[in-house]
């Protein structure tokens, strides 16, 4: 346990009141003396943790050498068995479904809607038994073996011909300001409890580097803390060979080690992720260790893109040497080193109030291809201010370097400003290539009144997005239409979202057994069950200012919609519990394809008892045979035109489960920056490649410190620079 967990308690009480454990101990450290908390904390050395493997363990001689956080012993046996125990009741699992699926088409009508989805269930389990098999035949999931075992036929790819990324011109220096309009986080743990929420992205998501990444520019893989790769002729082991100078922010190299200790931490009880289980169970069939630098990964199916869908996270060994039951509170303030360029400075964290990152002294990538005109500034601040009128001011006077500008108030009337209007200010209109978030009303269908599928149905109906469209977005934004939109090829364009209609609404709703009127037009059952739903989201005057449109028009249609908004963490978590009828909010996805799996599966909606599970990503407890089948196609489809075709089945089976009414969203992001701000302009990069969501998660602009204090010397003197519009439009597609 912590020495001091009455500060803990302090901490959290002090977050609450917007205060800094910081400023109250000013001169003593944020754990007032011990270092024991905070950005602050050292790991202890590697001799002064346990051995990896005991005496009757056979590993080779590199594994003998490995220390690991205490409690590691004898996890490669414990988690081999595991691995054996899933295999084996996932086969008797998928042989019972597979029995029951073609009893169930013997007994049905043969050109009925049951027989044909028994017959899908039944080819879906047999599938998923043949694999699961050849799993089995494999033996032990992790394996540890000398590097002279490698295959001697391995074919390494280096991803090194693809153009570079940011420009030459760059320079390092600088801080960033930027302001967040959401709660304060209430952990700095990249997993576990709490740690699922918006901030995370920018101190570990965006950050840190995978083994291999996609070039945004050509969608092609490049190397990411592997330097090379192979991919064995079957098409489900990926080998990859660690870069020999890739750190952790805090200075510690990257092993093989420290992707065997990522498996044990995050997958352990104490951290309280059921998420992770079923990441290495479910996607990976065996993790072998080949010396200190080579690892392979075996996927459970062949897939398309194989080497990014085997990347699997590291986790510096060191840092978690103190990890154990108490890992939530202990670590809860421990920002996680990263293998990226930024880290949570030692006086980085104001409770409350303020994030900062500074860039790492020497960082291993700064001279890599793709990396070393990238993470240009040296300090990243992010400030966490609710009142978005207080965040413009703020960036009015430049105490704020960039402000998003997808709001359509902000960008047509907020920047009619004196410093855009003498140029010192720019706007930005950013064309990008990414996949959507899934920003819709996400309805629970583990509770009333979405348990029924006609009230999900009259809900489509009910919901005038296309006004919300028009009216407080000025028609800039468009209607989602699949789940995954964004993914090229992947996303099924067929799909459109259902339109506004109070006649098919109340149809539904009365097919429901709302066919009662009462006098302010509202729906109810004969029992008087009147026909209103709770729609919860985070603290956000968007979200409200829409929901003042939709309850209006959704009062024509019988329904009554109510608004509840709640602190970001109290809302993410009530989702994970399913302790919602209706939420607005979305999931982010990146490419290659996306992953239907964490959010559609039925063993994330209902345990075998039938209740829903807690702390999964399918929150609205979506259970269907059909789309489970569907969801093992795209896992098991072993080249891109069947994994086109099985996502775009998917796609179909949540369009008509109706468990998801399609928000909004845009093609673009737009922005307003002070002129300081540069972004590259070279031929193979112009100002930013299109595989960004935000461009600024690229990390390749960079402050122009000379033309800051310029900037600066002219409004004090109040001249002019001409105003300026800067449009990136999508490259060229030839």
């Amino acid at each position: 346990m912590s020495k001091f967990p009455d500060r803990v308690l302090l901490r959290r009480w002090l977050a609450a009141a917007g205060l800094g454990l910081c400023a109250l101990l000013a001169g003593t450290g944020c754990d007032g003396g011990s270092a024991s908390e905070g950005p602050g904390w050292q790991p202890p050395q590697d001799a002064d943790m346990p051995a990896a493997f005991d005496a009757e363990e056979q590993v080779p001689a590199f594994a003998r050498k490995w220390t690991m956080p205490k409690g590691f012993a004898g996890f490669t046996r414990r988690w081999n068995k595991r691995n054996a125990d899933y295999v084996q009741k996932s086969l008797e699992s998928h042989r019972a479904e597979c029995l029951a699926a073609f009893t169930r088409r013997l007994s049905s009508c043969p050109r009925g809607e049951n027989a044909e989805s028994a017959l899908v269930g039944g080819r879906s389990s047999l599938q998923k038994i043949s694999s699961l098999a050849e799993r089995r035949r494999l033996g032990d999931y992790l394996v540890y073996r000398q590097a002279s075992d490698l295959p001697r036929e391995l074919k390494w790819q280096t991803g090194d011909s693809e153009p570079e990324l940011g420009s030459p011109e760059a320079r390092k220096g600088g801080a960033l300001r930027l302001s967040l309009q959401r709660s304060f986080p209430g952990t700095l743990c990249p997993f576990g409890p709490n740690s699922n929420n918006s901030t995370r992205r920018y101190l570990y998501d965006d950050i840190d580097i995978p083994l291999v990444r996609i070039h945004p520019g050509t969608g092609e893989l490049i190397p990411g803390t592997a330097d090379r790769w192979a991919v064995s002729e079957d098409g489900r082991t990926v080998y990859y060979h660690i870069d020999a100078g890739a750190r952790f922010s805090n200075g510690i190299p990257l092993t093989t080690r420290d992707f065997i200790t990522s498996l044990y931490v995050r997958t352990s009880e104490f951290s309280a992720e059921p998420f992770y289980g079923d990441f290495y169970l479910g996607r990976f069939a065996r993790i072998t260790v080949y010396g200190d630098d080579v690892i392979a990964v075996t996927l459970q199916d062949p897939r398309p893109a194989a080497p990014y869908y085997a990347v699997i996270p590291a986790c510096c060994t060191r840092f978690y040497a103190e990890f154990g039951p108490d890992y939530s509170t202990r670590y809860l303030w421990r920002p996680a080193p990263t293998t990226g360029a930024y880290r949570v400075a030692a006086d980085g964290l104001i409770m409350g109030r303020q994030i900062t990152l500074e860039r790492v002294p020497n960082w291993w990538g700064h001279e890599r291809r793709y990396t070393r005109y990238s993470c240009n500034v040296d300090r990243l601040v992010y400030s966490f201010i609710a009142e978005s009128s207080k965040a413009r001011e703020l960036f009015r006077v430049g105490q704020i370097d960039v402000m998003s500008g997808r709001d359509a108030d902000f960008w047509y009337e907020g920047l009619e400003i004196k410093p855009v209007h003498r140029g010192y200010i720019q706007r930005v209109h950013f064309s990008n290539i990414w996949p959507r978030n899934s920003l819709g009303f996400h309805l629970n269908c583990s509770r009333p009144p979405f348990d029924n599928k006609d009230v999900r149905m009259g809900m489509q109906h009910a919901l005038n997005i296309q006004e919300v469209i028009n009216t407080i977005f000025r028609g800039d934004y468009m209607r989602m239409g699949s789940y995954f939109m964004g993914f090229g090829s992947y996303t099924n364009e067929k799909i459109k979202a259902r339109p506004y209609s109070p006649e098919k609404a109340r149809a539904y709703f009365a097919r429901a057994g709302y066919t009662e009127e009462g006098g302010d037009g509202i729906l109810s059952r004969p029992d008087g069950t009147r026909l209103q739903v709770v729609v919860s989201s985070r603290i956000d005057p968007l979200y409200a200012n829409c929901m003042n449109l939709l309850r209006e028009d959704a009062a024509a249609c019988g329904l009554d919609l109510r608004l509840e908004q709640m602190d970001d963490t109290v809302f993410f978590a009530r989702l994970r519990e399913k302790n919602y009828a209706a939420g607005i909010f979305s999931w982010g996805f990146s490419p290659i394809m996306p992953d239907p799996s964490l959010f559609f599966l039925s063993r994330f909606a209902y345990d075998a008892e039938g209740q829903p599970v807690q702390g999964s990503s399918n929150v609205t407890a979506t259970a269907s045979p059909e789309l489970d089948a569907a969801i093992l196609a795209c896992q098991t489809a072993a080249d891109s035109k069947s994994a086109i075709e099985a996502h775009h089945r998917v796609q179909e089976l949540i369009h008509r489960e109706a468990c998801w009414v399609p928000g909004w969203t845009t093609a673009y992001w737009r922005f307003a920056q002070w002129r300081w701000l540069r972004w590259p302009d070279t031929p193979e990069c112009r100002f930013c490649p299109p595989r960004y969501f935000d461009p600024l998660d690229s990390h390749l602009y960079w402050i122009d410190e000379e033309e800051q204090r310029r900037t600066l010397r002219a409004r004090a003197r109040d001249e002019a620079f001409p105003e300026q519009e800067i449009d990136v439009p999508l490259p060229d597609k030839k």
